[in-house]
C-alpha cells in the first residue's frame, strides 16, 4: 500500500521534473516604435509558451526600467532578436503582424486564439503585400506557387526555390520572397 508521503513525494518530483523542463518566461534585448515614431531601445518579454502573445500585446522593458504592457493602439511596431512585428488591422481590430520578410513584396504572419470543442486553439494566417499596396491578401496556403507567380512574373524562377510537400511551407515561403526581394532591390 502507497502511503500518501509516498504519493506527496511522487507527485512532487513530477512537478520538479516539469517545472524543470518548461520553457522560461525571459526579457530579450529588443526596441519598440512609439506613436510619434520614435524607436526606443530596451527588452521585450518573451513567454515561449505563450507565443500567441506577441501578436495581441508587447511588455516592454526601457531603459530606465519601466516596464510597461502595450497594446497595438499604443505602439506602431516592436521586435527582438531576428522578430519584427507591425500593428495594423485584423478583423476590424489592431493586431501585431509577424513580418517574416520585406521589400517589394511583404510577408506577414498573425496568430490568434479560438475556442474548439471547449477548448483553446491557435491558429495563424499569412499575408502578403506590395510595397505599393498596403492591402493584405491571404495566402492560399494550397496555392502559394500559383498565387505568387503573378506577384513574381518579373522573375518566377524564384519560385522553383520553394520547398512544397503537401502542406505549406511558411519558412521555404518566407525565404523565397526574401530572395526575389533581393533581387529586385538591385534591379
Amino acid at each position: 500500500m502507497i502511503t500518501r508521503l509516498a504519493v506527496l513525494m511522487l507527485l512532487f518530483s513530477f512537478g520538479a521534473i516539469a517545472q524543470k523542463n518548461a520553457p522560461k518566461i525571459v526579457f530579450l534585448k529588443g526596441y519598440m516604435v512609439n506613436e510619434k515614431g520614435d524607436t526606443l531601445k530596451g527588452e521585450v518579454k518573451f513567454n515561449p509558451k505563450k507565443e500567441q502573445d506577441c501578436y495581441n500585446k508587447v511588455f516592454f522593458k526601457d531603459a530606465t526600467g519601466v516596464q510597461k504592457n502595450y497594446k497595438p493602439k499604443k505602439i506602431k511596431a516592436y521586435g527582438f532578436e531576428d522578430q519584427h512585428f507591425v500593428a495594423m488591422e485584423f478583423e476590424n481590430e489592431l493586431k501585431y503582424y509577424r513580418v517574416l520578410a520585406s521589400g517589394d513584396i511583404f510577408f506577414y504572419k498573425i496568430m490568434y486564439e479560438m475556442i474548439s470543442m471547449n477548448q483553446p486553439v491557435i491558429g495563424s494566417v499569412y499575408y502578403i503585400s506590395h510595397k505599393n499596396d498596403k492591402n493584405l491578401k491571404e495566402v492560399k496556403e494550397g496555392k502559394f506557387k500559383k498565387q505568387m507567380a503573378d506577384w513574381m512574373k518579373d522573375n518566377p524562377e524564384f519560385l522553383n526555390n520553394y520547398d512544397e510537400d503537401k502542406e505549406f511551407n511558411a519558412e521555404s515561403a518566407a525565404e523565397v520572397i526574401k530572395q526575389y526581394n533581393g533581387w529586385k532591390a538591385s534591379h
